[in-house]
């Protein structure tokens, strides 16, 4: 069983040794501290600020570093670095600098947005010669500046010297079919002004009233802008110089969440006048280490079994091993298991992988997924426990380039289109590529993928009922996993024997056969009163069946992904080839070039997406559904870490 064996603890040491003990809890991460009951609200507030205006730095200087400093960043960290940075990093004055120059560049991008509406309502009337802050008004007449469309510039004209003859008109511009005008009127003519703009298009404008003509405001909001934009460049200038502390931010931030997580223990601890206690849950095997280890820091820490309270549970600690812990992603996504519950990730690792290459069975898809995660594990140097989905998909592209050898996938590759040095002939005349055996663009090969898949989905199934089985035997239902899930396997064996027996054992099989239905639907109808129990058997025995069939079918999908894979990257080439005949060779090449390689990027992309899904789904609904409820909580270790 991968699920650690856990044993709550009760740490008991004097209040003088308070600080050490926390800091070897810490370095150890060994033990995983219990919430006390009745916590001591304190409040964080300011704490919490602080941790927040760090991250605003953090968050505010990565969107302008450079590689090379977000390359420092990646890299591992000591102890000792993280409490180097923590005592020599200035994070006051970067948090303020930086506060200053999101300042400054909010009123900088608020002017430039003033200027760019002054700028527009300016151009207009670059031609006009009067100085905006010139009265409009005086005791008789008023100065009214607007735009009306040019096609009816005419009629406004006319209008006005037929109508208010006393008025004087001046076009000032002409933008884009819109006339802009400034006419004197007399006050006593505005309400009749009014009347005949209105009705032809006027557009009333109000300038502001500023110093100096629209050229000379015009050139001087160019001018200020243009400063503003300066400012905002060099605050930008100066964010990436800041940024080079950013792997120092980063180690202060790491260094302040081990504060935080001491002060969250802080709070746990039962004190009396003396003494303080701490509880919580550790790994079995490890109490003897750590209790060594507590005794070089004080003879006076005593570290205790207790018994855990009624109700409580454990937390739940995975060990598998090193082929085994990528597929902990797999068991991850469903839930832990609950501790005394059997780990499935061991059980589900071989089906798992197998199906993803079978819903895939191209080589050449494998070696590409293979290489692609092979290369990022080798640069992020992480090992399966620290990256389990990037090592469980590098395996999934191993399985899967040697699976489609067998079935003659090669990124939708024709064996008969390709040098006979990459092919050979099979037994009944067809081309096949070499170390391929079954071809799925044939009715045999579809058909041995299909009982392929059927075969494994039997076994799936029956192992899933056999755990079953198995966990009600270790907890002490053994009444209960005979009769509920070990009669399926006695019928199992019973069929496969009356199917493969001899012609001289056929009536023995026969009996056997029909034993083993009599057993299996008294099995199933345990927990019933003696004389109901053959119905509700009857019934089960039916209900079994009739699941059997339908999660067995469900495993046809291996078969339906498998050729649709194969069909994907065949339409990606034949596309790649029609396009190409459509131009001259010279254009033809690079463009079948880059449709196979945007074709195929996409189809491994989707086809490792579906076959992860369908390989997940197939472990969630058909395997554990069968023995495995899950919901375990992890175990969360009081542990001084370096990764951000």
């Amino acid at each position: 069983m991968a699920v650690v064996e856990m044993q709550k603890v009760a740490l008991i040491a004097h209040k003088s040794l308070r600080e050490e003990l926390l800091d070897a809890l810490h370095k150890e991460g060994a033990i995983e501290i219990s919430e006390r009951k009745g916590v001591i609200n304190v409040d964080h507030t300011e704490v919490a600020f602080k941790s927040a205006e760090l991250q605003f730095a953090i968050q505010t200087l990565k969107s302008v570093a450079s590689k090379e400093t977000k390359a420092a960043m990646g890299k591992r960290t000591t102890e000792q670095d993280t409490l180097q940075a923590a005592s020599h990093t200035d994070v006051r004055g970067t948090v303020d600098a930086l506060h200053l120059l999101e300042q400054k560049d909010t009123e900088a991008e608020k002017r430039i947005q003033e200027l760019i509406s002054l700028k527009e309502a300016l151009e207009p009337w670059v031609p006009l010669s009067l100085s905006l802050d010139t009265p409009t008004e005086s005791l008789t007449t008023v100065r009214v500046m607007g735009n009306i469309p040019q096609e009816s510039f005419k009629s406004l004209e006319e209008s006005i010297n037929n109508e208010i003859p006393k008025s004087s008109l001046m076009t000032v511009n002409t933008i884009d079919d819109e006339c802009f005008v400034a006419i004197n009127i007399w006050k006593e003519d505005i309400q009749k002004f009014e009347e005949i703009a209105t009705s032809i298009g006027w557009t009333t404008q109000l300038l502001p009233c500023l110093k100096g003509t629209a050229a000379k405001l015009l050139e001087e909001t160019t001018v200020e802008k243009k400063k503003l934009e300066h400012v905002i460049r060099k605050n930008h200038e100066e964010r990436v110089r800041l940024s080079v502390e950013l792997p120092s931010l980063q180690k202060v931030s790491t260094f302040v969440r081990w504060l935080n997580e001491k002060q969250s223990v802080r709070e746990t601890m039962n004190e009396t006048s003396s003494t303080f206690t701490l509880l919580g849950w550790m790994p079995k095997k490890r109490i003897a280490l750590l209790e060594s280890r507590l005794q070089k820091v004080s003879p006076a820490i005593a570290l205790l079994k207790v018994k855990a309270d009624e109700g409580e549970e454990a937390p739940v600690l995975l060990k598998n091993s090193i082929l085994v812990t990528p597929f902990e992603s797999v068991t991850n996504l469903f839930g832990l298991p609950l501790y005394g519950e059997a780990d499935p990730t061991r059980n589900l690792s071989p089906f798992f992988i197998l199906f993803f290459a079978l819903c895939l069975t191209d080589a050449g898809y494998g070696a590409i997924i293979a290489l692609v995660f092979g290369i990022v594990l080798f640069k992020i140097k992480k090992r399966p426990e620290e990256a389990q989905l990037i090592w469980l998909l590098f395996l999934c592209g191993i399985l899967t380039f040697i699976v489609g050898i067998f079935f003659g996938g090669w990124l939708g590759l024709q064996a008969e289109k390709l040098p006979s040095i990459f092919t050979k002939v099979g037994e009944d005349g067809t081309i096949l590529f070499k170390g391929q055996i079954w071809n799925l663009s044939s009715q045999e090969g579809i058909e041995f993928l299909q009982n392929l898949s059927m075969v494994l989905g039997f076994i799936h199934l029956f192992l899933g009922m056999w755990l079953s089985g198995v966990h009600k035997w270790i907890h002490k239902r053994k009444a209960a996993a005979f009769w509920q899930d070990f009669t399926n396997h006695i019928l199992l064996g019973a069929a496969i024997f009356f199917i493969a027996a001899p012609e001289g054992l056929n009536q023995i099989a026969t009996y056997t056969l029909y034993a083993a239905l009599v057993l299996m639907i008294w099995g199933k109808g345990y927990g019933n009163a003696w004389y109901i129990r053959p119905i509700v058997g009857a019934m089960g025995l039916l209900s079994f069946a009739l699941g059997l069939l339908s999660n067995s079918l469900s495993y046809l999908r291996l078969l339906a992904l498998g050729l649709v894979t194969g069909a994907l990257a065949l339409a990606v080439n034949q596309v790649a080839v029609e396009f190409g005949n459509l131009f001259p060779i010279w254009i033809a090449i690079p463009l079948i070039v880059v449709i196979f390689v945007v074709g195929h990027t996409v189809s491994i992309a989707l086809n490792t997406l579906g076959s992860f899904i369908h390989a997940g789904r197939l472990q969630f609904i058909e395997y554990f559904s069968q023995f495995f409820e899950g919901g375990g909580r992890s175990f969360s270790p009081f542990r001084r870490t370096t990764t951000p």
